[in-house]
Parts: C-alpha cells; sequence; structure tokens
C-alpha cells in the first residue's frame, strides 16, 4: 500500500514487578491484584514484513510457532477485527527468558498488536490495541502503555506513572520455568494462610507510615509520581485503595516492594530464595521474585554494587543482565494514527 511501510523493526521490553498483592480469585477465573509494572532494558525483536499468509518464525526452537504462539493469537485476533485481507510473516529474536515472570510473550504480543497497526495502515488508537490486548493476557495493556505503572483489577487496569529513581537492578533467571497459572492456583489454594502472613507485613509496614523511619531493614522505593490523576499530599485520588505498604508524599510515591507468589513459588523452588539472600548480602535495597517467577531482581544504588553481585551468583543454567528502568515506552516515538 502506498505510503506504508514494507517491513518493521520493533524491540520488546522486559518487564518486572516491583510490588504484587494478589486480592483475590475472581468468578471470572482471573485474580484480583494489584501491581507495579516496570519496563527495564532487557529486550526481545520482532521483524515485521508484509505476506499473504500468517506466519511467525522464532530464533528459539523451544517456542512454537504456530496457533499456541501469543504472537499468532495477537496477529489472528487483530485481522479478525480489522477485516484485513492479506497477512504478514513476524520473525521473533528471543532473549528475554520464557515463563520467567518477565513478560516476554505478553510484549511480544503487544509489539504484534502495534506494529501490524503500522504496517496495515489501520489507524487504532492505542485504546483499541488495548482492548483487543486484554482479550490476549492481563500483561499485555501494560505493554501498550508502559513504562511503569500502577496495574489493578486483572492487571489490565492502569494507572501510568513516571519513575523518578536512578536504580540498577540485577536480574537473574535460574533457568526454571514456572507456570503462571499454576503459581496463581497454588496461592489460591494456600491463600487462608498466606493472608495471615500478608497481615503480619502491613503491620510492620504500617509502622513504617507512621513514623516515616527505616526499621527492620525495610527500605522506601521511590519516588515515582502518577502522571494524569492529582496527587495531594497524603492523599491519593484514585479509583482503588492502595495497600498500606504505599505512601503519597508531597505528590509523590513511595511503596515497600513485596510479592504474594514467592511463598508458594519457592515451597517448590528454593533457589529463587537463596537467590534473594545472595542479593541482599551483597548489597542489593531489596531483592524480590518477578511475576510468578522464577526470575529474581535486586534493586541497587549503582552499577559497581550491581557488577559485584553478578560475580557471586552464578549457576548452571543460570542467565543473568544488569539492567535500568526504561523511562518512556519503545514505541512513543511511532505515531498510532496511519
Amino acid at each position: 500500500m502506498k505510503g506504508l511501510p514494507e517491513n518493521l523493526t520493533l524491540k520488546t521490553p522486559a518487564k518486572i514487578n516491583l510490588f504484587l498483592h494478589v486480592k483475590g480469585k475472581r468468578s471470572d477465573g482471573y485474580h484480583d491484584i494489584i501491581t507495579v509494572f516496570q519496563m527495564i532494558d532487557l529486550w526481545d525483536e520482532i521483524v515485521l514484513e508484509r505476506s499473504q499468509n500468517l506466519d511467525v518464525i522464532c530464533s528459539n526452537p523451544e517456542i512454537p510457532s504456530g496457533q499456541e504462539n501469543l504472537i499468532y493469537k495477537a496477529m489472528l485476533k487483530i485481522k479478525e477485527h480489522s477485516g484485513y485481507k492479506h497477512g504478514a510473516k513476524i520473525t521473533l529474536i528471543k532473549d528475554i527468558p520464557v515463563a520467567a515472570g518477565l513478560g516476554g510473550g505478553s510484549s511480544d504480543a503487544s509489539a504484534t498488536l502495534f506494529g501490524l497497526n503500522i504496517l496495515w495502515g489501520l489507524g487504532y488508537d492505542n485504546e483499541r490495541l488495548k482492548s483487543f490486548g486484554r482479550e490476549l493476557g492481563s500483561d499485555i495493556p501494560f505493554f501498550l502503555n508502559g513504562p511503569a505503572a500502577i496495574g489493578y483489577s486483572r492487571g489490565d487496569e492502569l494507572i501510568p506513572l513516571a519513575n523518578n529513581t536512578d536504580y540498577w537492578f540485577l536480574i537473574t533467571n535460574p533457568g526454571i520455568p514456572v507456570s503462571t497459572a499454576w503459581a496463581y492456583s497454588e496461592f489460591s489454594y494456600h491463600q487462608q494462610n498466606l493472608e495471615k502472613n500478608y497481615e503480619t507485613l502491613q503491620q510492620v509496614q504500617g509502622a513504617l507510615i507512621n513514623n516515616g523511619d527505616i526499621v527492620n531493614n525495610y527500605k522506601w522505593i521511590g519516588p515515582f509520581s502518577e502522571t494524569k490523576i492529582e496527587l495531594t499530599n497524603m492523599v491519593c485520588h484514585i479509583k482503588i485503595p492502595l495497600p498500606d505498604c504505599f505512601r503519597v508524599e508531597r505528590g509523590k510515591i513511595w511503596f515497600l516492594p513485596f510479592n504474594d507468589l514467592e511463598e508458594v513459588v519457592i515451597k517448590r523452588h528454593q533457589i529463587i530464595k537463596q537467590i534473594k539472600e545472595k542479593m541482599v548480602a551483597c548489597g542489593a535495597l531489596y531483592s524480590l521474585m518477578s511475576g510468578s517467577g522464577s526470575t529474581v531482581f535486586g534493586i541497587f544504588i549503582d552499577r559497581k554494587s550491581a557488577e559485584r553481585a553478578d560475580k557471586v551468583l552464578h549457576g548452571p543454567g543460570w542467565r543473568s543482565w544488569i539492567v535500568k528502568a526504561l523511562k518512556s515506552s519503545p514505541y512513543s516515538y511511532y505515531n498510532y494514527q496511519t
């Protein structure tokens, strides 16, 4: 088509969950959550080309290329909604680990929706693309939104954040795939005991909020700022009640990292706990499992500290990266309307 590209290359970022609280299971089978998403500079890459068919080629032979692939599902979804008559070939160059809690598949699917909107000249706005994404996966709208956000409901409702921090992150993946569905199912099964643990944590965090001091090795992470909805001192005018481990101070948001899914996943994979402990021993402000795991990240004040920790965190099949948080969406340089 005149004026439209013949091909398009997009980098697709990973994410970490700086905070994840699972509120409970919904009637539709999903879970209500509150989370803080953050894109990081760890990437896959997709190359989109015009074609008469729908084809997916992946550099990782372990990833299915047919109808089970989330990229293929995204292609089919936007083609069905748009009525577009032709197709595309998408080549995925995979670096983000699979089933690792880093959202690689969701990021690739979001880039597919975004890229085909341009390649096919469909002219959908971002909200429409996110509506397609919600039908495919709860994390996909975030990757079309980014680079940081509070996610609530299934994680698909978003409050955009600006990350005003300068942390470095050490990302360590022990090579153990973890099923997201399994992790949430295990959490639901054990939720009664886990809620007691969470209430205990909230009591500790509540004491922090009352005096603003750092005690028991807990440190506030931030600041972040909400980009659209007004914030006032100690009052947060948003659609959801935030847990006690969030605070709003002079228009800035601070919080204490926590992940409800850690306990059930660590019961099966003790190596995650060991990696967390080693990161903290090496100087991390915090160490947390991302999403449903098995990836663990450490938050460091500078790159040298992260590099020192990386030198002692090694194991068979492990992979690691030292990264920064993204400050803008990788798609912000493109126009949605074509």
